[in-house]
């Protein structure tokens, strides 16, 4: 995550985020989105408002990003192929210097998505991390494509404090699969107690399959401008670009 903002003092928790009415998301039912995050640790649904969505895409394919791993950032033309000029694969590159992009902090500070927050964590949001990230095909045998990018992996996400996270599709090719989301329902609530004390969050989709069942799954496809909730105490994983690139704007309230 490439962006941090300090928001909010735990002595603010009796109150509201204000200026409910000036929200950019003016059809969101935040209740109702956040029952469904604590319920099934998914809610989907979102959406964008498009002159956001644009303003973040033009910043994403105009800015360098910085490869997963990497020192320094490069042109986005330099990996787009899912390769570095040295031909080493690129499965994940953030866009830099995001604290540039206006757009990003309108959305982050509106004043919905604040109040979800509040109402799925029960207290106002302290931080805000956001990440405009670029997920590339890298002709890659999945095992292999899985050893860079860990995320493609079925995996929970240990914060070491309660959080929430959005993620809104920015652009997208041909293949709705191409850097979809997939989330287990309910894999918040309710895990193995094997399951919670490994060196790694990482599971085997077989492993993850006998437990839950394949009807536990949810992948979010989505068009551009589209958005989702979720917990990331749930098993989650992003599926492998296979033909084409997923541009994608993760938020997290904590």
């Amino acid at each position: 995550m490439s962006t941090l903002y300090q928001i909010a003092a735990p002595n603010q928790d009796h109150l509201d985020p204000r200026g409910q009415n000036a929200s950019l998301f003016t059809t969101m039912d935040v209740e109702q989105v956040a029952l469904q995050v604590k319920r099934d640790g998914l809610a989907l649904g979102l959406r964008l408002p498009e002159d956001l969505r644009h303003a973040l895409a033009e910043f994403g394919t105009t800015t360098p990003v910085k490869p997963w791993g990497a020192r320094e950032g490069v042109p986005l033309e330099a990996v787009a192929g899912g390769r570095l000029p040295s031909g080493e694969p690129v499965a994940v590159a953030e866009t830099v210097d995001l604290d540039r992009c206006e757009a990003v902090r309108r959305i982050t500070h509106d004043p919905k998505l604040l109040l979800l927050g509040k109402r799925v964590l029960g207290f106002n949001p302290q931080g805000i991390e956001a990440s405009l990230r670029w997920s590339f095909p890298t002709n890659l045998p999945p095992t292999q494509h899985n050893d860079i990018d860990l995320a493609s992996r079925w995996h929970y996400d240990v914060i070491g404090k309660n959080s929430v996270s959005l993620f809104f599709y920015i652009l997208k090719g041909n293949d709705d699969l191409d850097g979809a989301h997939a989330t287990i329902l309910g894999s918040h609530r309710r895990k193995k107690v094997s399951m919670l004390f490994r060196p790694s969050t990482t599971i085997s989709e077989a492993e993850l399959m006998r437990y839950y069942g394949p009807g536990q799954v949810v992948v979010a496809t989505g068009e551009p401008g589209d958005g989702f909730a979720e917990d990331p105490n749930t098993f989650h994983r992003a599926m492998q670009p296979i033909s084409s690139a997923r541009l994608v704007l993760l938020i997290r309230y904590t």
